[in-house]
């Protein structure tokens, strides 16, 4: 089985660069999963959008709907078609951003927002049906995990993809939260 990891935060060095910020709950996150994926044997790989060149959707074209509504694909030259393309590849997705203002960090919403628009409507989706985990990763405070949730909610439900795991993960509740991303991973694997 191979399982994508898009993960949704990271540090900007400069206006070209973008690192993931190692010593963050998100990318505490992403290796957990990856650890845990690796340990079952799946095949796995991590893309940081925020590395990515991904421009906001600009709901272009008559009553907002471009060609992403009949040709599942964005106008946009940048690096969202490859991805999402790309996505095709993979038996199962984790979704992993960190809250920010108890919302899903901005570069989730943009990368999210596009991928509903052209996936969505497509009668031949390479997404839909396919198994997800979501985890919604709040330091500071550790509020706002159950708001970034419900968004996973309606990306489940415009998506039409099997949800297996919705994580809050807080620093306090980390360790314990580790088991719950366990047993999610574990039902990717169950028919």
């Amino acid at each position: 089985m191979k399982t994508l990891i898009l993960s949704f935060s990271g540090n900007q060095v400069n206006e070209d660069s973008y690192i993931p910020n190692k010593i963050g709950l998100t990318f505490s996150c992403v290796e957990e999963c990856e650890k845990q994926l690796k340990k079952k044997g799946n095949e796995v790989e991590h893309i940081c959008i925020n590395k990515k060149d991904i421009k906001k959707c600009l709901a272009c074209g008559k009553r907002g709907w471009g060609i992403c509504l009949k040709e599942h694909t964005c106008i946009q030259k940048d690096d969202f078609n490859e991805i999402y393309s790309y996505m095709g590849n993979f038996d199962t997705y984790i979704l992993i951003t960190p809250v920010y203002f108890w919302e899903m960090s901005e570069s989730a919403k943009t990368f999210l927002d596009r991928l509903k628009r052209c996936d969505a409507f497509c009668s031949n989706s390479k997404i839909r049906g396919k198994k997800i985990i979501c985890i919604a990763c709040a330091g500071g405070s550790g509020s706002g995990t159950e708001e970034t949730l419900k968004s996973f909610d309606i990306l489940n439900h415009f998506l039409k993809t099997e949800m297996c795991g919705r994580i809050p993960v807080t620093k306090a509740n980390f360790e314990k939260q580790k088991e719950l991303i366990e047993e999610a991973i574990k039902s990717f694997s169950k028919n």
